[in-house]
């Protein structure tokens, strides 16, 4: 029953929540293709693209040994394109709520693709490995997949992005302080359907 009125919660919210002030920060890429990354480099492409909560504005976060760095503000139908070094690493998605991804070795010179999607259980969005292929519902060779990659590339503005996170950090700071805890009561097989791996990256 606790969970239930959780999850009913959680679908209130995206449904009352309104876009954020963070959704500002961001402008259309110029070009629209995303470059291929170095070779000591790797991209990660972030994607959305879901009716449900498609009011609520979703922040995107990086996370390396405690330190949050904010990648920008991801409004349905668009995608970011972030350049990260290779490694292990963590990414939060706050939307109402905060949800996470791992990623395992990422390699240099790949690209790689997730999709943050809602996520029903928790009320928030989930940012989740696209892979190649199946067993996963999250694949390149889903029939989504084309429209997902076509969505708008956006990027954040430098000074605004950074002026803004000086302020709101300590907000989601602790915001990660609240969730992280709940993310590592999963299962070994839930976090390893939440962990991007070398083999889920490609050349673009």
């Amino acid at each position: 029953m606790k969970s239930i009125k959780i999850t009913i919660l959680g679908i209130a919210m995206l449904i009352l929540t309104g876009c954020g002030g963070s959704s500002s920060l961001m402008v259309k890429s110029s070009p629209q293709t995303v470059p291929a990354p170095d070779p000591a480099m790797a991209t990660i492409v972030f994607m959305r693209s879901s009716f449900v909560g498609g009011a609520v504005n979703v922040e995107l976060f990086e996370i390396e040994n405690g330190n949050l760095k904010f990648i920008g503000s991801l409004p349905n139908g668009t995608k970011i394109a972030h350049r990260t070094t290779p490694g292990s690493k963590t990414y939060m998605a706050f939307g109402a709520v905060a949800d996470y991804m791992l990623t395992d070795n990422l390699a240099g010179g790949q690209t790689y693709y997730v999709i943050v999607r809602p996520n029903w259980g928790s009320g928030g969005f989930a940012p989740t490995p696209v892979r190649k292929e199946g067993p996963s519902d999250y694949t390149m060779k889903a029939k989504e997949f084309k429209s997902w990659i076509s969505n708008k590339l956006i990027q954040p503005k430098p000074q605004e992005s950074e002026k803004w996170f000086e302020k709101t950090r300590a907000k989601y700071e602790k915001i990660h302080q609240e969730f992280w805890p709940r993310f590592q009561e999963k299962t070994s097989d839930q976090k390893k359907e939440r962990t991007l791996t070398t083999a889920d990256g490609v050349k673009n």
